[in-house]
């Protein structure tokens, strides 16, 4: 038997009704462990780090100072 649009919207709302009532919201905690070697052995990313070492062995209390 074929249902109406309002039927149907009707149906969907009760759903996510339901969803939302049970009181158990789930919340995904943070593991620092899922992306660790994610860059393991990317050229790119050695490169940036690479970059970012020669950037901050430049600065100097100096430079920082007179550049502000």
């Amino acid at each position: 038997m074929p249902q109406t649009l309002e039927e149907r919207l009707e149906r969907l709302e009760k759903m996510v009704e339901a969803l939302g009532s049970n009181g158990h919201a789930q919340t995904r905690m943070k593991d620092p462990w899922r992306t660790y070697g994610v860059f393991k052995d990317d050229p790119e990313f050695e490169e940036a780090m690479r970059l970012g070492r020669e950037y901050r062995g430049q600065q100097t209390y100096e430079r920082e100072i007179a550049g502000s």
